[in-house]
């Protein structure tokens, strides 16, 4: 079942959100630091940004990527403690971010309560009005359209994503686009971009909103709720990639919950070593979670 309260939209009032996370997974991974601003009629008009203390250590992986140390959160609140000042932040308003329903499955999670607000994904844009690209993390937007640097922190990414939207609008008011100008055309008939050596798909229309459309994807492990073939159609109904090894080319190794499970414990595996090697060497990889996976599904 999709989600409702994602939407498309051209607003000048909304919140920016952005957090930094020891993982992808909601389930297994924990909040370390929260950045929003709050945006009236295209200004920032308002801050919130805090360190979070996680019950588990933060892997040296993670500090490596985001500059976040142990000591730095030591003396930290915990997620629940900063529960209802970020929702007095957020308040009703529409919350913009790059891969935003990540971040609100985190605050979900974290403070055992569901975000009613709408919400939308500045990554979404950016593949329509920039398709030249051929990744879309933030990074790579923000220096290809010459905006703030991205540097793994909550504030700054948040800053980054206003100024992202900000150009997004720009560019779809120079070229007199609208949203249903953008979304005119969002399936397509065929396979672009899929794999059709290992396996096709099955459905004729393929929506290019779905995560994994273009990604490549390798599945690792024993699936819990699923048979990996199973999961592999989805993926290639999805207009996903499948790869048999982690390459150069790779954007996301799936685990089954129990190969997760041993990140978390320090056992991890030469997949996983080569994950984290190259995606400090800036390649858009990630790791999810099998549970996460199927959350992404539905995204």
């Amino acid at each position: 079942m999709k989600n409702t309260n994602y939407t498309k939209q051209i607003i000048s009032d909304y919140c920016v959100l952005d957090t930094e996370t020891t993982g992808l997974s909601s389930y297994y991974d924990e909040v370390i630091e929260i950045g929003i601003l709050r945006i009236r009629d295209n200004k920032i008009v308002g801050r919130y940004s805090q360190l979070v203390q996680p019950k588990y250590e933060i892997d040296s992986f993670v500090t490596s990527l985001t500059g976040i140390t142990n000591e730095m959160v030591a003396n930290m609140p915990s997620i629940l403690d900063v529960k209802e000042e970020v929702l007095s932040f957020i308040g009703d308003d529409i919350i913009i971010g790059h891969n935003t329903s990540f971040d609100i499955r985190f605050l979900n999670e974290g403070f055992k309560k569901i975000l009613n607000n709408r919400y939308m994904d500045t990554i979404q844009f950016a593949r329509k009005l920039y398709p030249e690209l051929e990744h879309y993390r933030l990074s790579d937007l923000t220096k290809y359209l010459e905006l703030n640097n991205n540097e793994h922190r909550a504030m700054a990414d948040c800053i980054a994503t206003k100024e992202l939207y900000d150009e997004i609008k720009l560019t779809m008011a120079k070229k007199g686009l609208k949203i249903k100008d953008l979304w005119a055309n969002s399936k397509y008939h065929g396979g672009k971009n899929i794999d059709i050596n290992s396996i096709t798909p099955t459905t004729v229309d393929i929506d290019e909103d779905s995560f994994f459309y273009g990604r490549h994807v390798v599945f690792t492990g024993k699936l819990e709720k699923m048979i990996r073939r199973d999961a592999m159609q989805l993926v290639v109904n999805l207009g996903g990639v499948l790869d048999k090894n982690v390459t150069k080319q790779t954007n996301y190794l799936i685990l089954g919950n129990n190969d997760y499970n041993a990140i978390l414990k320090g056992e991890k595996s030469s997949k996983q070593k080569k994950v984290e090697r190259l995606k400090l060497e800036g390649q858009d990889i990630e790791i999810i979670d099998e549970l996460t996976f199927y959350d992404l599904l539905n995204d």
